[in-house]
């Protein structure tokens, strides 16, 4: 009679050896499975940056334009930007005309507040430029706050675009300047003064650097510059071809090289 006792908590004890692994190795799957997910969802993590674009002239959007609103990193001057979104409107009515960029958060790797931009163009059927931005919209992408609504306010392109000059550029021309080059990342431009002196101002007018003239090194249709002092070399290469400004999207006359002290920016030049 004492037998069965025994044997039946034997047979119990068994049993519960057998499952307990088996339940140990089903949570460990559960748990796997769990981060799996989660790093998903962290990848496909989207965010959107809305707005509207508009003009100051109280005139109709011709038909058959398309709105362009592009999102990029342009932390680099020697590179093309990096385009994170991008919307065409074709159509858009009337302005103002809403937009609206849905990005990866995945694709943000610059820290830097100003290494990302938004910018916008209006273009006829045939793609000619009517209208865009001509001022830097940052965005703060590495922010843990989405940006807020923008507004992009765009300037119409005359038959003779770059004509009118900015309150720097006129000043520069008013001293002497006969040459005005600039490129974005980190917002840079030179001039130049002949017989005079060449400066270079860059990080957004935070670095400036004035050195002497030197005569230009033709060859063909390019133009080389040297000079420098004692803390500073600077080289600038001026080329007579066409350039567009990766941030505006305007059109210059010449493609511009400079390299200051080993560091090289790109970007666009006209005569003053």
């Amino acid at each position: 009679m004492n037998d069965f006792p025994v044997s039946f908590l034997l047979k119990r004890c068994l049993l519960l050896i057998t499952l307990v692994p088996a339940l140990l190795l089903s949570g460990c799957g559960d748990s796997s499975h769990t981060g799996s997910d989660g790093n998903t969802a962290q990848e496909d993590a989207q965010r959107v940056i809305s707005g509207k674009v508009m003009y100051r002239e109280r005139i109709a959007l011709p038909e058959n334009v398309t709105v362009t609103v592009t999102l990029a990193d342009v932390s680099r001057a020697d590179a093309p930007m990096k385009v994170l979104a991008q919307e065409h409107i074709d159509n858009p009515g009337q302005v103002p005309v809403s937009f609206s960029l849905r990005y990866q958060t995945a694709a943000v790797t610059q820290t830097h507040p100003h290494a990302y931009a938004v910018r916008a163009e209006i273009r006829s059927a045939d793609g000619e430029l009517l209208w865009t931005t001509t001022e830097r919209h940052s965005v703060d992408l590495a922010s843990d706050v989405a940006p807020a609504e923008m507004t992009l306010m765009l300037q119409r392109v005359s038959a003779q675009e770059g004509a009118s000059l900015s309150p720097a550029m006129q000043q520069a021309r008013d001293e002497g300047a006969s040459f005005w080059a600039m490129g974005n990342e980190p917002g840079w431009h030179v001039a130049i003064y002949p017989d005079d002196k060449i400066v270079y101002v860059g990080d957004y007018g935070n670095t400036q650097v004035t050195l002497p003239y030197a005569d230009p090194e033709m060859e063909g249709t390019e133009a080389h510059y040297l000079t420098g002092d004692e803390a500073h070399q600077l080289a600038l290469s001026i080329s007579e071809r066409p350039c567009q400004d990766s941030m505006s999207g305007s059109r210059h006359d010449y493609d511009v090289i400079v390299t200051l002290n080993e560091h090289e920016y790109r970007g666009c030049g006209n005569n003053l």
